[in-house]
C-alpha cells in the first residue's frame, strides 16, 4: 500500500471548528480587575467560547495577565491594541473573531456564570442583537462611578450586549467617529473613551433586525471610588446626549422620562429657577433652588447614612448636577433637540 499523497494528506486535516461565541473584552491598565474579569469568565457554564482580550496600550501588565491564562489552556488570545481607544480595540478584537455570536463586556465587570449561555440563547432564538442586565458589584454610595442598566433602557452598553456577527458586519460594526459628530468634549483624559457609538450600532441593527432583552444575561459592574474631577469631566459630557436623541429619537421612549429628562425630575426645579432669575422673579427662583436642592438631598439621604458625609457630598452633588443641566442647555441648542 502505497503513501497517502499530498492532497490525500490536506483532505484528512478537518480545520478546528469554530467557537460558537466571541468574547471581546478591551483593557487598559485595569490588571487587578481584568484578573477578577477574567476568572469570571472560565467560570461560564457554557464553554464553547473564545476570549480576544485586546491590551490598549497598558503599562501595568495587564496584557501579560491575559497571556497567564492563555498558558494555562484557557480560550484566551491577546491582541494588542496600541492604545487608540477602546472602540477602536472593540473593532480590533470583533476583527480578530472566530465565532458567528458575539458577546461584548468590559474589563471592570464581572459576569455571573449563566451570561454567556443567556445572552447567546436569546440571539439563537432569533435575536440579532441581545442587551443584558448589568447592575452594581455593590451598593454605590455617593459620587461613586458605576454603570446600571436593570431594564432594557436602549443604550446597547457594551459593558453587556450580545451581537449576532452578520447583523454586527451589515451595520458596519461601532462608528469610531461618533463622539466627536456628535459633540462629545472628552478632553485628553476621556478621549477614545468613545460616546454614542455603542447605542448608534444598536438601532441600526434593531431597526433592521429584532433586539432581545436577556434578563439571565447578568454582570456585575464595578464601584469605582469618589474622584470629583473625574466626575465634574464626565458630567460636561452630557452636552452630548441632545444630538444622540437627534440621532436616535427612539432614546425618549426607551430613556428620557417624560420623552425629555436624562436622570431625575428635580433638575426642572434648577432650570425653573435660571428661568426665573433672569425674569426678574427673584422670589420664584428662591422658591425652585429649594426645591432642587431639597430633592438632591433626599437623594443623598438615601444612599448616604452618614449625616457627616452627607455635608460633604452634598455640594459636590449639587455642582455636578449643575454642570450636567448646563451641558445639557448648551448641547440642546446645539442640536437643536431638547433634552433636560
Amino acid at each position: 500500500m502505497g503513501h497517502p499523497t499530498v492532497a490525500q494528506e490536506m483532505s484528512l486535516v478537518r480545520p478546528a471548528p469554530s467557537p460558537r461565541v466571541s468574547v471581546i473584552v478591551p483593557v487598559r491598565d485595569r490588571r487587578d480587575l481584568l484578573r477578577r474579569m477574567l476568572d469570571a469568565l472560565a467560570a461560564q457554564t457554557l464553554t464553547d467560547h473564545e476570549i480576544i482580550v485586546v491590551d490598549d496600550g497598558s503599562e501595568d501588565g495587564s496584557g501579560d495577565e491575559a497571556r497567564q491564562d492563555a498558558a494555562l489552556g484557557r480560550p484566551v488570545k491577546v491582541v494588542a491594541g496600541g492604545g487608540a481607544g477602546a472602540v477602536a480595540a472593540r473593532r480590533l478584537g470583533v476583527s480578530h473573531a472566530k465565532a458567528g455570536l458575539l458577546a461584548f463586556t468590559d474589563s471592570d465587570c464581572v459576569p455571573e456564570p449563566g451570561w454567556l449561555a443567556a445572552g447567546v440563547a436569546a440571539i439563537e432564538q432569533g435575536a440579532d442583537l441581545a442587551q443584558g442586565v448589568t447592575r452594581a458589584l455593590r451598593p454605590p454610595r455617593p459620587l461613586e462611578r458605576c454603570v446600571q442598566a436593570p431594564t432594557e433602557d436602549g443604550l446597547y452598553q457594551t459593558c453587556n450586549v450580545f451581537y449576532r456577527r452578520t447583523a454586527y458586519d451589515a451595520a458596519a460594526g461601532f462608528d469610531i467617529s461618533a463622539g466627536k459628530r456628535l459633540g462629545f468634549r472628552p478632553g485628553s483624559r476621556l478621549r477614545g473613551l468613545g460616546f454614542g457609538e455603542d447605542v448608534l450600532l444598536g438601532w441600526q441593527v434593531r431597526r433592521s433586525g429584532r433586539a432581545a432583552f436577556a434578563p439571565d444575561a447578568v454582570v456585575a459592574h464595578h464601584v469605582f471610588p469618589v474622584d470629583v474631577v473625574e466626575s465634574l469631566r464626565r458630567a460636561w459630557t452630557a452636552g452630548a446626549f441632545p444630538s444622540l436623541v437627534r440621532e436616535v429619537p427612539e432614546l425618549r421612549q426607551t430613556l428620557l422620562l417624560d420623552g425629555l429628562v436624562l436622570g431625575g425630575r428635580p433638575r426642572l426645579a434648577l432650570y425653573a429657577a435660571a428661568l426665573a432669575f433672569l425674569a426678574r422673579r427673584d422670589g420664584v427662583a428662591t422658591a425652585a433652588l429649594v426645591i432642587w436642592v431639597g430633592a438632591r438631598l433626599r437623594r443623598v439621604a438615601q444612599l448616604e447614612p452618614s449625616w457627616t458625609r452627607r455635608a460633604t457630598v452634598l455640594p459636590v452633588d449639587l455642582t455636578l448636577d449643575a454642570v450636567s443641566a448646563i451641558a445639557l442647555a448648551a448641547g440642546s441648542m446645539r442640536a437643536r433637540r431638547l433634552v433636560l
